[in-house]
């Protein structure tokens, strides 16, 4: 059943990580790619493998994972992976 999704693995609990970071700060309004990656790498440092190893293995779908690449608040991002 495809629709039940899979395990989540690491590469793409990153990649929600990090979307959701660069969401969050551009709802900041903070959208210089480079003060964008430098504020991801600070969250990541302090509080990202704590998050990423608890989305680890959690069900995922395919849908899922595309809704978040194409989610453009943080409530969208939420909404993905209800």
């Amino acid at each position: 059943m495809a629709g039940c999704g899979h395990p989540a693995s690491r590469d793409e609990c990153e990649a929600i990580f990090k979307r959701s970071a660069e969401i969050e700060l551009r709802a900041q309004n903070i959208v210089d790619p480079r003060l964008v990656e430098e504020r991801t790498a600070a969250v990541r440092s302090a509080r990202g493998n704590e998050l990423i190893d608890r989305c680890v293995g959690r069900r995922i779908t395919d849908a899922a994972l595309s809704c978040v690449r194409q989610a453009t608040t943080p409530e969208q991002v939420d909404r993905c992976l209800e």
